[in-house]
């Protein structure tokens, strides 16, 4: 298969999946003042599509294992763009939490199949796996910073919608021009030997691997949640204009630190590639941490250095586990192995938005980071464990 085929249709892809779940955020302060929620309340909502998203990746596994990885992309795009259809006809914050509910769900058929296709099938995976997360980073910058511009000129039940039409669109693209997966060993085919395909998930180093992405997923939801929320509240940011609309600092500066974070998912392939991803990981996990603890503690432009430190390093992680996930998982049965650890890492990942919500309301924005930058320290133990493991087999 071309290469140059395979990524860029899953890049595209991958760029409107994390479109959309990457703009939620986006949304929150408009949310607490027009439903009268609190922030814990909106973390619970953003907590349900979360772990929702987690919830399909495990059966979107499973099934592009058997079926191939093409049919469950090209459904997740019809589908996530059909609930989309659904925002302008919310009437109020139990509403809102269905059709986010139904949005994490369609979203969550993307990641295992299109992980485990390029696993499969492109020449250097690791690489392959940073050029797919570049498209989320362009995705995820563009996607939020298009609707912020849409904001400035209509409302959100008119601007979210919007992000159907091209889900949509190349939903019909996927299926008539994009890549075929076809596998060459179904891991669930009805004479297969179903415990053998368990096996390597069942044991101490799968469990580390799980461990870490718990421990990614639940600084990566709950920061994410309430960065522009927190960022809205930093005095020293301006409100950037341009000719009669005005953008909060909640907005740019959001969108600004995810579109950078693009330079991660490159480098971390790149390292990943030349160093191996467990000796990369315990490296950016560190940074993380401190990262975090520096955006509680700094002000003025220097908050700005942190979230976009904090952005970049993010970032690096997704080709460098999904590195991990394929190291560790036979060929056969990486569907399923990517969408367990994306069901485990979205599933519990995602109370990491509640714990956020909570912990602001409770206390600050500054205790929030304080206590958020002690679970990149958590995957530093497990990626430890795992690469000293590793070191003796």
């Amino acid at each position: 298969m071309n290469d140059r085929h395979l990524l860029g249709y899953t890049t595209v892809a991958h760029a409107l999946n994390h479109a959309v779940i990457l703009s939620i955020p986006l949304f929150v302060p408009i949310w607490l003042g027009e439903f009268g929620v609190s922030r814990g309340e909106i973390g619970l909502a953003v907590t349900i599509m979360t772990a929702l998203f987690g919830v399909t990746a495990l059966p979107a596994g499973l099934l592009s294992d058997r079926f191939g990885s093409d049919v469950l992309i090209s459904g997740f795009l019809a589908t996530t763009g059909i609930a989309l259809l659904l925002v302008p006809f919310i009437d109020g914050f139990v509403g809102l939490t269905v059709v986010l509910a139904l949005v994490g769900a369609a979203a969550g058929l993307y990641h295992p199949p299109a992980l485990s296709f390029i696993s499969r099938e492109a020449d250097q995976p690791t690489r392959g796996f940073a050029y797919h997360g570049l498209g989320a980073n362009l995705g995820i910058g563009l996607g939020p910073l298009v609707l912020t511009l849409g904001l400035a000129v209509a409302g959100w039940r008119t601007v979210l919608p919007f992000l159907a039409v091209p889900l949509l669109g190349f939903a019909v693209l996927f299926a008539l021009r994009g890549p075929d997966d076809y596998p060459d060993d179904p891991a669930y085919s009805a004479d297969g030997d179903v415990r053998s395909h368990l096996r390597p998930f069942l044991g101490l180093t799968f469990g580390l691997i799980v461990v870490m992405y718990i421990a990614a997923g639940l600084y990566y939801r709950g920061v994410l949640t309430f960065l522009p929320d927190f960022l809205d509240t930093v005095a020293s940011l301006p409100v950037v204009s341009v000719g009669s609309v005005s953008f909060e600092p909640g907005r740019w500066v959001y969108s600004a630190i995810l579109l950078v974070g693009s330079i991660g998912q490159i480098a971390g392939g790149n390292l990943g590639e030349r160093y191996g991803p467990g000796r990369v990981l315990l490296g950016i996990f560190v940074a993380t941490s401190g990262a975090l603890v520096g955006i509680s503690a700094l002000g003025g432009g220097a908050v700005l250095i942190a979230g976009f430190l904090f952005g970049i390093l993010l970032f690096t992680l997704p080709p460098l586990q999904s590195a991990i996930v394929s190291e560790y998982v036979p060929a056969a049965s990486q569907g399923f192995g990517y969408g367990l650890v994306f069901a485990i890492n979205f599933g519990i990942g995602s109370l990491g938005a509640t714990l956020a919500g909570t912990v602001i309301d409770a206390s600050s924005f500054t205790r929030f980071f304080q206590l958020f930058a002690l679970f990149p320290l958590l995957a530093f133990v497990a990626v430890s464990l795992l690469y000293r493991r590793g070191l003796e087999s």
